[in-house]
């Protein structure tokens, strides 16, 4: 691997370079089937996160914290023919412990994620079963934390897709870590802690004092909470009493941010639409009932036929 070059600003805008250590190289068997194209083809139409990571052909440039220690991993599929994932991570200060790093990496792309189920339920959905097809092997793609997809519960709130993607840029500088790698930027969102350790420079870089006060009581519950450790519907409920955030934030940081995928998303009107579009429906959106009636069949995995849904037909409107 061609070594890359990193410039590291820091919180407070100060630049170094990094004297890294030797590369680490890990080696991730994702539950099958899997496809890192599929992956990255969502991010880069994902745009809450676009600019954060770099990618190329069979290849992501991400990274984050690992342990609080900051990182830069590049994700690749290794040349046996066996799913396996090439992971090298370069430290961008003191070494850290790789297999944080790859349990990061596991939660952020759901590389446990058993989709056999809901393949072989969608051989009775010939509707479906083409989104199946499209999709084949695409796991969920989660923000990479948790707590990253709560403060972008937090910062678009009421706000246009642009300015949400500036304040969350301005919190990674406020409170995180920018590593440019070969002149282009991958940004390390800030753990819960170094919110709650920046909180003047996260208000003053938020500027809006609802959404400033929403994103440090949801760094205090991450912080001061095993929130992982809940049960779907407990975990909901703990997400819907951090101030600011309600019924669809709760269902949003579930879904996206845990991999929560149990439940339907019925707060989400671009899947009423998706779904009756797929199905034919003689309606602009499916009913509750018209939700039950089809995720149905899907058991636990019914989230996950309504994720589908809606990529497919976000892959469609990229594509319009």
């Amino acid at each position: 691997m061609v070594r890359p070059n990193y410039d590291l600003p820091g919180p407070t805008d100060r630049v170094t370079s990094s004297t890294r250590p030797a590369d680490v190289r890990l080696s991730i068997r994702p539950v099958q089937p899997f496809d890192l194209a599929q992956s990255i083809a969502f991010l880069r139409g994902f745009t809450p996160c676009s600019g954060d990571h770099l990618y190329a052909t069979g290849t992501l440039t991400t990274g984050g914290f690992a342990d609080e220690a900051p990182f830069v991993a590049v994700v690749s599929e290794e040349a046996a023919d066996d799913g396996t994932l090439a992971v090298d991570v370069d430290w961008i200060d003191d070494p850290g412990d790789p297999e944080a790093v790859g349990a990061w990496l596991r939660g952020f792309l759901s590389l446990d994620d058993d989709l056999t189920g809901l393949y072989a339920t969608a051989r009775d959905d010939p509707s479906f079963a083409g989104v199946v097809e499209e999709l084949h092997g695409y796991h969920h793609v989660r923000f990479p934390t948790p707590f990253e997809a709560a403060c972008w519960a937090a910062l678009s709130q009421r706000t246009p897709m642009a300015a949400s993607r500036r304040l969350k840029r301005d919190l990674v500088e406020a409170a995180g870590r920018v590593a440019t790698v070969d002149g282009d930027e991958v940004a390390l969102f800030p753990t819960p802690g170094m919110v709650l350790d920046a909180a003047p420079a996260v208000r003053d870089a938020i500027d809006h004092d609802r959404k400033s006060r929403t994103l440090l009581a949801a760094a205090e519950a991450f912080a001061g909470e095993d929130l992982a450790a809940l049960d779907d519907d407990a975990l909901r409920e703990r997400l819907a009493d951090v101030w600011g955030f309600g019924e669809w934030s709760a269902e949003f940081v579930a879904l996206r941010g845990f991999g929560r995928l149990s439940g339907l998303p019925r707060t989400e009107r671009r899947l009423r639409e998706a779904v009756a579009e797929l199905y034919d429906l003689d309606a602009d959106e499916a009913t509750d009932a018209d939700l039950d009636r089809l995720a149905a069949p899907y058991g636990r995995q019914r989230g996950y036929w309504a994720h589908y849904v809606r990529v497919w037909a976000f892959r469609r409107s990229l594509d319009e």
